[in-house]
């Protein structure tokens, strides 16, 4: 920017406004070159078209050679004659219309003079050569000096220094953009050494300290996306919000073209505050409302709920633009809680909360405490104040199960406050056809995403949605079918009118709905089951449910392709029967070897008791000791439960793998397996532990502290590794997923 400004002023002294006299003559009569200027040809000179800063310098250059040639570079300098400017002002003008963008065309088509319109490109692309405030930018070249070097080589400690010996430097341009320690300090995000330099600004100071470009360090905060740093500027005074630079723009125009979305949030929520619930449009919505959509639509799609929500009460329009909004709610709206945790937060969802609230308002004591006391020991690093607060931090929000419900639980509330805000504003427009235009897309997404929450809401407002169908002829029944989203295919049960049109209905292929349901569902689905013969039980459980709904003459009935629904399931899911069955296999051998030899030790336990026997009754001798009956009555448990999980495993060594063995018996078996191998190892811990204590503790009591504890570990162990696999196969094969939906 500042080579172009240099620039800029050398063509102007290059080409001096006001010639000499022998000049003059000359100048006044532009046909002394070229007898016909309105005929030039502008494209020989000017080859780039202005749209941005970047291509700023070389349109100038080109554009200042074409009015040289034709000796009409004062039209755009200073004006020369009357007659001059009659004659070719608008020629120029319509020169450098032809020459820039349409959208930077909008800002200058108004202006009345060739020299305006140059002016105006000028204060937006060079507008150090037209800032207002040029008076109040000092720079002093020894603290510019000092102040740069500290700053390059990260001596923040002597910069402090500096700032409490001579307070005005923190006001005053420490280089030629005109930036301030504080612009440098909130570009940066050194957040404490913002804190501390606010404190030795004096209030209504701040609007006053602004860079060559008219940037406060509330823009700065707003380029980068320094949310900290913009608080800490809006508390310390409220105005920055409405300040503009040479560009007409405001903080929150600088954070929205940046997109930095936390940074918009705590901009509107400032401004909301200041205008204390009147009514508000948002300040870009008016004059780019596609932009404010595409905010919008990132919003939501980063999850930033509360955001989404400011920005349609303050610009409804943004969310009834296009359906791209509600779109992009139906791709990311959150699942909610998983089956275990609708388990765990009804009963306990309020110590939950109290937990979670006592323990961040505890930390928060102590993060502003300790911020507060390092802020005044200048001999720490900044590097440790800062990693101590961050750790701080991160316990503050680290409880970690329960924080992450409570979190869900948030999401999924906020998602659908958007959600019927943006139903809302549909549901006002005055047109006929808009149901279709505004829910065709977003409900059909949500079939494939199983987001039941948008197709509910969608089905309430507009009942004929459920009729909608997706380029290959498919609605909202058969896409959840063939994407297995349970929740949406559940709405099957509410729709009573509706159910015996699936009971027969066919694509163009004649597919019927098991054949559909033959089909593989895509990758993402099939992940969110844990191993092959997993996935293959739930496939086995969609195929069974849609057996119920479709007649019975549809189980045989042929496709154009002559397949029938059992020979599209084979064909597709012929893989996954090979893996599930590799899987169950290795399963079963692993977990056979662990059990045979668990059997064999507790089995030689069983006969070589700890201490011995007597010699002469064969009676042990530790018989009267509660540890030895602990042992007897562990060790038998141990043997029992491994002899039935080797047992179990050997079942399914030898079972036959159909497809339909992977319903029940064969996940029930692993799983039956699984419960007594783990019974069998903890019962076995316990009688080891029960042996050391009998043999080599002599009756200590202090010693079953580390016996306990070593023991748990295995217990542990095991229970981590195989109890999420444990509850999975029992919920998978005995818990129901289809029926009525919540």
């Amino acid at each position: 920017m500042q080579l172009t400004h240099t620039y800029l002023f050398s063509m102007r002294m290059a080409f001096p406004s006001n010639p000499s006299s022998s000049s003059s003559s000359s100048s006044s009569d532009a046909s002394s070159l070229y007898p016909d200027p309105f005929h030039a040809n502008v494209s020989n000179f000017v080859s780039v078209k202005l749209s941005s800063e970047r291509n700023y310098r070389l349109w100038e250059k080109q554009i200042g050679c074409l009015l040289k040639s034709y000796n009409l570079l004062g039209i755009v300098c200073e004006p020369i004659t009357p007659d001059l400017i009659t004659r070719f002002d608008g020629l120029v003008k319509g020169w450098i219309f032809g020459s820039i963008s349409e959208e930077l065309l909008d800002n200058v088509v108004e202006l009345e003079s060739a020299k305006a319109v140059w002016d105006k490109l000028g204060s937006i692309y060079c507008p150090a050569i037209m800032i207002p405030q040029t008076g109040q930018i000092k720079i002093t070249r020894n603290k510019e000096s000092l102040m740069l070097k500290a700053i390059l080589k990260g001596k923040w400690q002597e910069v402090k220094s500096k700032l409490k010996e001579d307070k005005a430097a923190a006001t005053e341009a420490i280089n030629s953009d005109g930036n301030t320690v504080l612009h440098i300090a909130v570009g940066i995000g050194r957040n404490i050494l913002v804190n501390e330099i606010l404190s030795l600004i004096e209030p209504g100071q701040l609007p006053n300290i602004v860079n060559v470009y008219g940037s406060t360090a509330l823009h700065i905060a707003a380029i980068v996306g320094n949310t900290e740093a913009a608080t800490l500027l809006i508390k310390k005074d409220r105005s920055l919000l409405e300040i503009e630079n040479t560009k007409c723009e405001t903080p929150l125009h600088k954070a929205f073209q940046n997109m930095h979305l936390d940074t918009i949030d705590c901009l509107l929520k400032a401004i909301f505050d200041d205008i204390k619930g009147k009514k508000m449009t948002f300040p870009l919505a008016n004059s780019v409302v596609n932009q404010g959509v595409n905010l919008l639509v990132n919003a939501v799609s980063a999850k930033k709920y509360d955001l989404a929500t400011e920005l349609v009460k303050s610009s409804p329009d943004c969310a009834v633009q296009s359906d791209d909004v509600l779109l992009a709610i139906a791709k990311t709206f959150p699942i909610g809680l998983d089956y275990w945790e609708t388990l765990i937060y009804p009963s306990m969802g309020d110590i939950c909360e109290r937990i979670v609230k006592r323990a961040k308002d505890s930390f928060k004591i102590l993060v502003d405490y300790y911020e507060g006391m390092m802020s005044l020991m200048e001999d720490i690093p900044d590097d440790l104040i800062i990693g101590t607060i961050r750790l701080l931090q991160y316990f503050t929000l680290k409880v970690p199960r329960i924080n992450n419900i409570e979190k869900k639980m948030k999401e999924q509330k906020e998602a659908k406050e958007v959600l019927n805000l943006v139903c809302d504003e549909i549901e006002k427009l005055e047109f006929d056809v808009y149901p279709r235009n505004f829910y065709i897309r977003p409900i059909l997404e949500a079939a494939c995403q199983d987001i039941y929450e948008v197709v509910d809401e969608i089905l309430m407002r507009s009942p004929e949605a459920i009729r909608y169908k997706d380029e290959n002829g498919y609605d909202v029944i058969q896409l959840a079918v063939i994407h297995r989203s349970e929740k949406v295919y559940n709405l099957i049960h509410t729709i009573g009118e509706r159910k015996s049109v699936y009971r027969m209905i066919e694509d163009s292929s004649k597919n019927n709905m098991l054949h559909l349901v033959g089909r593989l569902p895509p990758l993402q689905k099939l992940r969110q089951r844990k191993g092959p013969a997993l996935q293959l039980q739930r496939e086995l459980h969609w195929r069974q449910e849609v057996e119920k709904l479709v007649l019975p003459t549809c189980t045989t009935k042929e496709n154009t392709f002559k397949e029938t629904p059992d020979k599209v399931f084979r064909r597709e899911h012929e893989n996954m029967v090979k893996e599930a069955e590799k899987w169950m296999k290795a399963v079963a051998e692993s977990c056979s070897i662990t059990a045979a030899l668990i059997t064999t030790i507790v089995f030689a336990a069983a006969i070589t008791v700890p201490g011995g026997s007597n010699q002469e009754t064969g009676i042990p001798v530790f018989t009267k000791e509660i540890a030895f009956t602990i042992f007897a009555i562990t060790d038998a448990i141990s043997l029992f439960a491994s002899s039935t999980a080797l047992l179990m495993f050997l079942s399914i060594l030898t079972g036959s793998f159909d497809e339909r063995d992977f319903l029940v018996i064969l996940p029930r078996r692993l799983m039956i397996g699984l419960c007594a191998l783990m019974l069998s190892t903890t019962a076995m811990m316990v009688a080891f532990g029960a042996t050391l204590f009998l043999v080599f503790c002599h009756k200590r009591p202090w010693m079953l502290a580390p016996i306990c504890v070593l023991s748990s570990v295995p217990i542990a162990t095991f229970g981590k590794l195989q109890i999420p696999l444990i509850l999975d196969l029992c919920r998978s094969t005995y818990v129901n997923i289809f029926g009525i939906p919540n």
